[in-house]
């Protein structure tokens, strides 16, 4: 894949850089990711309302089940995130794939 230079503001590359290494991303492949998803929301033809329900997994009656635990998945990920800016955990200890183990977020100086 070739590629090309970009300008963007400093603000953003460093949230790239801060969510990326959350996921094992690198900031480009960070920014890319972001990319593709606004692509994909701007073809799929749904207004800002009709998308903001998606995004909440709310339907008539109530939340779906899938929005829930998405829901939680996204709750779950700020903590992580404000752990790891905190310096309570580090970067290591919540990467799937840290030493080839299984997620296990470690707080440090901790005994849990």
């Amino acid at each position: 894949m070739s590629s090309k230079s970009i300008r963007i503001s400093s603000e953003l590359f460093e949230h790239a850089q801060r969510q990326g290494e959350i996921l094992s991303r690198s900031a480009s492949q960070q920014i890319n990711h972001w990319v593709r998803l606004g692509a994909m929301v701007e073809q799929s033809d749904l207004s800002l309302g009709e998308l903001l329900v998606l995004l909440r997994g709310e339907m008539a009656g109530g939340q779906r089940p899938e929005g829930v635990l998405w829901a939680a998945k996204r709750a779950q990920q700020a903590r992580d995130i404000a752990a790891i800016e905190s310096g309570q955990a580090s970067n290591e200890s919540m990467s799937w794939f840290s030493g080839g183990r299984a997620r296990r977020a470690k707080a440090i100086d901790s005994p849990f």
